[in-house]
Order: structure tokens, then sequence, then C-alpha cells
């Protein structure tokens, strides 16, 4: 009696094994489209997001140099004003104290005068009206007063 193996070959498994990746590659193709697509959006929102972030960032940095700039210009014109008033009071001790006195007050100075200017001996002679002093030695006398 002959026995007959009714068994698939090694090529006949191969096929089947063909036709079961086939089965499950047409199937999942529509699920990794899907995920591909949803991969795309998120990467999407991550770069709406990061733009959204960076638009913020620069928005407060934009602000807080303004602020920055504004406090700058508050300080200068205080300053400013400041200076001014200091200047004004100065300017008004000034006139204040040169206002002229009956007396000059003299205090703690030198005075000097021309007493004459010397001659090629060395001599002190007077000042005339008439005297070229611009390239000659002039002789000064001075006083210390209190």
């Amino acid at each position: 009696m002959n026995i007959k193996r009714t068994g698939l070959s090694t090529m006949g498994y191969a096929i089947v094994l063909v036709i079961i990746l086939g089965v499950v590659m047409i199937i999942s193709a529509p699920m990794m489209a899907d995920k591909y697509n949803n991969d795309k959006k998120e990467q999407e929102q991550q770069q709406d997001n990061s733009d959204t972030e960076l638009s913020e960032t620069r928005d407060y940095y934009e602000n807080t140099l303004i602020n920055i700039t504004d406090e700058i210009h508050n300080i200068e014109n205080r300053l400013t004003s400041r200076i001014d008033d200091l200047e004004m009071r100065q300017n008004q001790m000034q006139q204040s104290t040169s206002a002229p006195p009956s007396e000059p007050v003299v205090s703690d100075k030198y005075i000097c005068e021309i007493e004459g200017v010397k001659n090629e001996y060395g001599n002190t002679v007077p000042l005339n009206p008439d005297m070229d002093i611009s390239s000659q030695r002039i002789v000064f006398v001075c006083e210390y007063r209190r």
C-alpha cells in the first residue's frame, strides 16, 4: 500500500508565509499611514508651540528693554533737574556774594602789584606809560592779607 503524504513541502510553507505577510502588511498599512500623519501633526504643533514661545519670549524681552529704557530716561531727567537746581543755587550764591560791598572784603589772599621792570644791570626801574613791557622782566610786589 502506498501511503500518500498530504503535507506541504518547504516551498509550500514559504508561499503560505509570504501570503500571510502580505495580508498583514495590507491590514497594517493604513495604521502606519495614520501614525505617520499623527507624528507629522505633532511635529507641526511642537513647531507652532516653539514659535509661539519664541515670539512670547521676544515680546517679553522687548517690553523689558522698553521698561529699562524708560527707567534710564527717568533717571536721566531726575539727574538733569538736580544738576540744574544745584547750578541755580550756585548762581544765586555767587550773585549774593558778588553784590558790591561798601568796603572790599579780603581774607587770606595775596594782593600783587607791578612795581617795575628789570633793566640790563638787574636794577628795578619804575614803569612809564610809554614803556614796552612785552619783552622785559617784570617785578611784582605781593602782600599777604587776612
